[in-house]
């Protein structure tokens, strides 16, 4: 077939052409014709070498293709440079102008490789052809599919997937190391090098993403204190506990709940009520058996399963020994304290209710123990709890409450701790009760909590909030107002409708001034449900913010699929921030993630002006907590907010900028802090052992770590060095120098040490808002 026979067959000369075109002779298998861009592909000088192609060893199914009329797409790997490219070209079935059928292969889109994307083309037994660099450097020295990921048996699962669908595969997260993993994709298609169908599989490192996706999941699967499983966890492990259960064999559901813990946490403080919850988990895991369950719920509610148990005496046996580790005396800031605890029990299956009720069947049953006299365990009478309508009767006082307006919205003020601005509040619910006072919502929402109570009260919440916006409207206050949302309402089907009756019924409000904050782990209930209203709600102007982020059991995708402008982070973090860099760095980590969303973010519990600092400079401007303001009815609230004035330190960090890349002189200060801390609790006695000097290395190690080589160009970093020894000195005076006996000269060199303590932090700030400045 001449050259000038083809060329005629076209309406355009395409020779001149950019894109690469070639023709395929579909009797020969062989290439007959191709334009110049064609040859550049190839990396062949003339059409004689191209010819010399041939299709034989081309897939059959593709071949067989060939002469069909219908035009479709193919994959091909060419090598420039020495590498393999992807290439997609599109091929369609022609008539030259002899007659002869041919078909036309162009070049439709010439993918570019990013520097930081790894491409390997594997033959059909899953053996490594051609990589570009960053595979051979990620994989050196592997060459099967089934060597390139930890697990050997995924790599030959995703072989065989391959060799039977021939489908793409676009998106797939695999570890290939204990601390590496990629995100991996697959492709059909035809390598020009070896005349064979290939897989071409692309990879990118998401080493780092995982890294925080898992941090994340982790804090949301486990108690933070304890480090035992919390209560998302806890329903999945009871529900498989359940199902193996050897058959005649008991399951018994035990809830502890430590008696006198307020009292005792109110008198001892924080950190010695987080002592006990420790020591208590540790006492518990010493007594239970191989196989048995220890979950913390929250507060100092434990809960624990007692796996296949053989008789009910089998069961008192493991409870006494749970009563008798908790009478145990503990040492509390040097106070011997004795401890008891209530526990309620529950038996599976003469109980046969599912996980949820058998651990609420089990919270009623050490109410009972409480009731009689606390230190003792009560077994949950299935036959008496059918009796028992106090619950009912309770439900029933809750309406009427709402009926006869006993309920009030108390107002938590937010604020843009940066410029000192109140944007708004959160509306939060306290019942007047006529006999035990004002009612945190503590005492009565989780009774109502998915019973059609909940519906009323939360219509009476979101008119209550329209009242309020509506009553600043006509005092030219232009307040944002959040109000939460009980999953059970946002599930309804006639919630949209409801909801737009108010909306209409206030017409005076500005919609775009209301928030309706949903719990992230109500969200996912029935994620598909609520995100459809959440979207309907967003058009109408008024906006959603995700509460307790962090705290639910979601996959970091489910984010995406949620219409939330801001993430609230979750105070159980806030809290602990200043001293712990775990949390912190999960604060951070839920700011940098509200950021890669376009999400604003809010943080709860800011209990203090250092909180508010600290947030500051990791980038979360606005918040709420008792630091600002407690939850303060109407008419306060307006008096509050005309008298408020920012703290000085917030003040400073109006026009300071927010530097992710200055990070590790943050975590040095709240290291520091941490370990300042341990410090007071040695002297103190909590703790039996001096913690470890803080400084493991040369101070410089906070900025190796970081990356901030400029730090130590600065002239004030030659301030720390000799701050770190005297520090070091002093504190190895108080841990085992002559003064660590006398308790007068103990305090005053605590003194000398806290002074040096403050001025290292000092040093830090200033190196802090040097570079931050310069950078």
């Amino acid at each position: 077939m001449s050259e000038l026979l083809i060329e005629a067959s076209f309406c355009f000369d395409p020779r001149e052409l950019e894109t690469p075109i070639w023709v395929f002779d579909q009797q020969r298998a062989h290439i007959v014709w191709a334009n110049t861009a064609a040859l550049n592909l190839w990396n062949e000088k003339s059409l004689g070498a191209l010819r010399r192609f041939t299709y034989k060893d081309h897939s059959r199914a593709l071949l067989s293709t060939y002469g069909e009329k219908h035009p479709r797409y193919e994959s091909w790997v060419f090598y420039a440079n020495n590498e393999p490219v992807n290439v997609n070209c599109h091929c369609k079935h022609i008539t030259l102008k002899n007659g002869q059928l041919a078909e036309l292969v162009e070049v439709y889109a010439l993918n570019e490789v990013p520097s930081d994307q790894m491409l390997t083309v594997f033959d059909d037994q899953g053996v490594v052809l051609s990589r570009n660099k960053q595979a051979e450097r990620a994989h050196a020295g592997k060459n099967r599919l089934s060597d390139y990921f930890l697990s050997s048996a995924q790599g030959e699962s995703l072989y065989t997937q391959l060799k039977a669908s021939g489908a793409d595969i676009k998106a797939l997260d695999l570890q290939v190391s204990n601390q590496v993993w990629h995100q991996v994709g697959f492709k059909l298609s035809f390598d020009t090098k070896t005349r064979q169908t290939v897989f071409l599989m692309h990879e990118r490192d998401i080493t780092r993403q995982k890294s925080h996706q898992i941090q994340l999941e982790h804090a949301v699967y486990y108690d933070a204190i304890t480090g035992l499983p919390n209560r998302y966890l806890l329903t999945g492990q009871l529900e498989l506990a359940l199902q193996s259960r050897q058959k005649d064999k008991l399951l018994a559901i035990v809830y502890l709940d430590l008696d006198r813990f307020k009292t005792i946490n109110d008198e001892y403080g924080i950190d010695d009520g987080n002592q006990l919850l420790i020591e208590t988990s540790l006492r518990l895991k010493k007594s239970l058996r191989t196989g048995d369950i220890l979950a913390r719920l929250g507060g100092d509610e434990f809960v624990i399963v007692l796996t296949n148990v053989g008789s009910m005496e089998e069961c008192r046996m493991v409870l006494e020994r749970l009563l008798s580790a908790i009478r145990k005396p503990i040492n509390l800031s040097g106070h011997e304290l004795n401890i008891t605890a209530s526990l309620g029990v529950t038996v599976y299956p003469d109980d046969s209710a599912d996980a949820d009720r058998l651990i609420r069947h089990a919270d009623q049953a050490m109410y009972r123990a409480k009731a009689m006299g606390k230190d003792c365990y009560y077994i949950f009478d299935t036959l008496e709890s059918q009796q028992n309508d106090s619950q009912m009767e309770y439900l029933a006082r809750i309406e009427q409450a709402i009926d006869q307006d006993e309920m009030e919205l108390y107002y938590q003020p937010k604020i843009n701790m940066r410029t000192g601005k109140v944007l708004g509040a959160e509306a939060l619910i306290r019942w007047n009760h006529p006999e035990h006072g004002v009612l945190a919502p503590g005492a009565f929402l989780p009774v109502i909590e998915n019973t059609p109570v909940i519906l009323k009260l939360d219509h009476w919440v979101l008119e209550a909030a329209f009242k309020q916006l509506s009553f600043w409207k006509s005092k030219n206050v232009a307040l944002t107002l959040s109000v939460n949302i009980a999953a059970l309402d946002l599930q309804q089907d006639d919630f949209f409708e409801r909801f737009q009756t108010l909306l209409t019924h206030y017409s005076d409000v500005d919609v775009r001034l209301l928030e309706l904050e949903v719990l992230e782990t109500a969200a996912l209930e029935d994620i598909e449900k609520v995100s459809q209203v959440m979207e309907k709600i967003t058009r109408l102007g008024v906006q959603f913010s995700l509460d307790d982020f962090g705290t639910g059991y979601s996959s970091l995708s489910y984010l995406r699929r949620l219409p939330a402008a801001a993430l609230k982070i979750d105070q159980s973090f806030v809290r602990d921030m200043l001293w712990d860099v775990g949390d912190t760095t999960l604060v951070q980590g839920v700011i940098s993630l509200a950021t890669a969303f376009q999400r604003s973010v809010i943080a709860e519990g800011v209990e203090s002006e250092e909180h508010g600092e600290l947030l500051l400079r990791l980038g979360c401007d606005i918040g709420q907590g008792y630091g600002i303001s407690r939850p303060i009815p109407a008419s306060v609230f307006e008096e509050w907010r005309c008298s408020w004035s920012s703290f000085p330190s917030w003040n400073a960090c109006q026009n300071f900028p927010v530097n992710r890349d200055n990070l590790a002189l943050i975590y040095a200060e709240v290291e520091f802090r941490g370990w300042l801390r341990e410090v007071h609790k040695y002297v103190r006695g909590t703790v039996s052992e001096p913690p470890a000097f803080y400084f493991a290395e040369h101070p410089d190690h906070w900025v190796r770590k970081g990356h901030l080589q400029q730090v130590c160009q600065q002239p004030e970093f030659m301030n720390i060095e000799p701050l770190y020894a005297r520090i070091e000195q002093v504190s190895h005076e108080l841990f085992y120098g002559a003064v660590s006996t006398e308790e007068e000269a103990r305090t005053r060199v605590l003194q000398h040490l806290e002074l040096l303590s403050q001025e290292l932090i000092d040093q830090l700030r200033t190196l802090y808002v040097i570079t931050n400045c310069q950078w």
